[in-house]
């Protein structure tokens, strides 16, 4: 069970409820992976090691080259990602902190699995009633 003084952080005492924005961790963790694109970027990085630009534009279809700088660097500057370089530029993979992610993603990656059963089961019913 999560311990959730953790999760919600303390009580502001006016109004019974967790302050979120000042002292929850997870409202910290969850505004420094939110966004279109970082969650992406990271799992190119768990999924590939350390990678070069072009190769993390190529994992996020859609995304422009700004964007991308844009969020690596926003992912650097929180610790998740590190910029090395070497003879052919710089290759981007994950920190020591961000690897600390990897259960995370695997977590989400079970709850999106159960999520498409549920959301295929509810199709098919759907389609068996209107039939």
């Amino acid at each position: 069970m999560t311990d959730l003084a953790i999760v919600a952080g303390p009580r502001d005492p006016r109004f019974g409820v967790p302050d979120a924005a000042r002292d929850c961790p997870l409202e910290q963790a969850i505004h420094t992976v939110s966004g279109r694109w970082k969650m992406l970027l990271l799992r190119a990085l768990f999924l590939g090691g350390e990678q070069r630009f072009n190769a993390l534009l190529r994992a996020a279809p859609g995304i422009s080259a700004k964007e991308l700088t844009r969020n690596l660097r926003e992912l650097e500057q929180s610790g998740l990602v590190v910029r090395a370089f070497d003879k052919g530029g710089a290759t981007y993979g994950l920190s020591p902190l961000g690897e600390t992610m990897l259960p995370v993603f695997r977590e989400l990656g079970a709850f999106g699995a159960r999520l498409r059963a549920r959301q295929d089961e509810a199709r098919r019913v759907s389609r068996a009633i209107e039939a």
